[in-house]
């Protein structure tokens, strides 16, 4: 993201970092910021900080044998692309697992926490809140999911940005090891 960033607007890699980092926190992500305030094309953004190498990544065998045993449709809400987390998901060993995902894309490139995106996903997805859970690793993010009415479990990530904005009145439960967890509930 720093690198788009500071190619893009001529700029070092540490004001690049800096701007990066007040998108972040003042629109949700990098990408709403550029677009609110530059009007940068958000498929030539996600298309750039999504060309990576996925071979850190590996099959998560025991995430998915929890997965298939949970009852009930299961959905991917996420503020990435859809072709990027499909290519997470083949590398983790979690293709074929979800029922459903709504992408960035899906919500207009509103991200999460917005709640317009939350109500949009439910509405996609056909989901009923009070009869969902909603999984995630930045506890901001957890917010409209519990005003909504759904269940919410924060996965904390250690980093700073994982805590932000926590309040435990929008944490149901919080599990530092997901997979682990996910066993203590079947």
């Amino acid at each position: 993201m720093g690198a788009f960033i500071a190619r893009r607007f001529n700029l070092s890699p540490e004001a690049a970092r800096d701007l990066q980092k007040s998108y972040f926190r003042t629109y949700g992500t990098t990408l709403r910021g550029l677009m609110t305030e530059h009007d940068i094309a958000p498929e030539d953004f996600l298309e750039y900080v999504h060309d990576i190498d996925f071979g850190v990544l590996t099959p998560d065998l025991r995430l998915k044998a929890v997965l298939e045993k949970l009852k009930g449709p299961k959905y991917i809400y996420t503020n990435a692309s859809r072709p990027y987390t499909d290519k997470v998901l083949a590398k983790i060993g979690l293709d074929g697992i979800f029922d459903g995902i709504f992408a960035i894309e899906s919500a207009d490139y509103l991200p999460k926490p917005h709640d317009q995106s939350y109500h949009r996903m439910a509405e996609d997805m056909g989901l009923d809140p009070e009869k969902s859970v909603m999984v995630e690793d930045m506890a901001q993010n957890l917010a409209p999911a519990s005003r909504m009415g759904m269940t919410t479990v924060w996965v904390p990530t250690g980093q700073k940005w994982s805590a932000a904005g926590h309040r435990p009145e929008y944490i149901d439960h919080t599990a530092p090891d997901l997979t682990e967890w996910l066993e203590s509930q079947l």
